[in-house]
């Protein structure tokens, strides 16, 4: 578990989107750049997650689920713009209207490409 001090300075200090990528300067000096595909491939709204086979709540339905794959989302890839959520991440305003994901700051932060 983190400090509250090392969140603290984990946090963005600007969040510029481009037309591929999201940058982010976070306060301890560190850099991020994203690929937005990467990050739409990886939402993590319940939606995307279970349609990922990602379990939400106590059960999964079924044996299988679809994956999410470039494919499903290239239509949804571009993003139009994004907005704060409190003090802990932001929403993706995806070109196809999606924007229930919540990408908290912790999760950008250690976001890796699976």
């Amino acid at each position: 578990m983190r400090s509250r001090e090392e969140k603290k300075r984990r946090r963005p200090t600007s969040i510029e989107l481009g037309e591929r990528e999201l940058l982010i300067s976070w306060q301890d000096g560190h850099r991020s750049s994203y690929a937005l595909h990467d990050l739409r491939l990886q939402c993590p709204c319940a939606n995307c997650g279970q349609a990922r086979g990602e379990p939400h709540g106590p059960q999964l339905i079924g044996d299988e689920l679809p994956i999410v794959t470039a494919a499903s989302v290239n239509p949804t890839s571009e993003a139009k713009g994004f907005d704060p959520v409190g003090r802990y991440g932001i929403k993706i305003r995806w070109a196809d209207g999606h924007d229930a994901g919540i990408y908290t700051f912790e999760m950008l932060r250690d976001f890796t490409i699976e």
